[in-house]
Parts: structure tokens; C-alpha cells; sequence
């Protein structure tokens, strides 16, 4: 029973050392004999915060050009839907319209001189001559 407590608290003590001495593993300011260094102070901490926050800054802001970009985008295609909606109905509006006019203009004919052909657009006379359609 001894064993194994002495042994668990062995590596308990070994395990603590090493967290105690990891943060110290580089060289030490004055052990590496070159001269002042700034990287060392607060100032480098508060740098590198600074310049993180000022990434930060920047992806937020391009994330907010890329948000205004596809709304831009969005709002274009509707609009163009809706102008190339509206161009189709006026192209089939006014080839109903056409098609309903020359319909009219064959069932006048027809009924006014009897025997009208569609193709010439002209009826035959008593005369046996073919006049247009007026």
C-alpha cells in the first residue's frame, strides 16, 4: 500500500516541478549577453493585442462589404427579374393583340365578301378578278 502512495506522490512532486519550471525553458534576458530588448516588456503584449484587434477591425469590416455586396447582388436580380417579367408580358400582350386583330380582320372579310383567303389577304369578285380586303 506504501508503494503505491509513495509512488503517486513522487510523480505528483515531478509533475508540479515541471509546470513550475516550463514557463522558464527559454534564456533568460541576462543570460543571453545581448543588449536590450524590447520584444520583452508589456508593450510587445500590448501590441500584439492591438494589432489583433485591428485584424479583427478589419475581417468585421469586410465581412460587412461582403454582407452589402449580396444584398447589392440580390436586389439587382429581383429588380431585373421583375423588368424582364414585365418586358415578356408586353412582348406576348401585344402578339395576342396582333393575332386577335387579324382574326377580327378575316371574320369582317369573310362575312362581308364570302369568299376571303387568308394567305393574299384578298377576296374574288363576281368578276373573277381578287381585290384586297378593306
Amino acid at each position: 500500500m506504501f508503494l503505491k502512495t509513495g509512488r503517486t506522490a513522487l510523480l505528483l512532486a515531478a509533475a508540479a516541478q515541471l509546470l513550475v519550471l516550463m514557463p522558464y525553458s527559454g534564456d533568460a534576458h541576462a543570460q543571453r549577453g545581448d543588449r536590450y530588448n524590447p520584444q520583452w516588456n508589456q508593450d510587445y503584449r500590448d501590441r500584439d493585442r492591438d494589432d489583433w484587434q485591428r485584424r479583427e477591425r478589419e475581417r468585421e469590416r469586410e465581412r460587412d462589404r461582403e454582407r452589402e455586396r449580396r444584398h447589392d447582388a440580390k436586389t439587382t436580380g429581383v429588380v431585373v427579374g421583375v423588368v424582364g417579367a414585365a418586358v415578356v408580358a408586353g412582348v406576348i400582350a401585344a402578339a395576342a393583340k396582333r393575332e386577335r386583330e387579324s382574326r377580327e380582320r378575316a371574320d369582317y372579310c369573310m362575312n362581308r365578301y364570302g369568299n376571303y383567303d387568308r394567305r393574299t389577304d384578298s377576296y374574288r369578285d363576281r368578276d373573277g378578278y381578287t381585290y384586297p380586303c378593306r
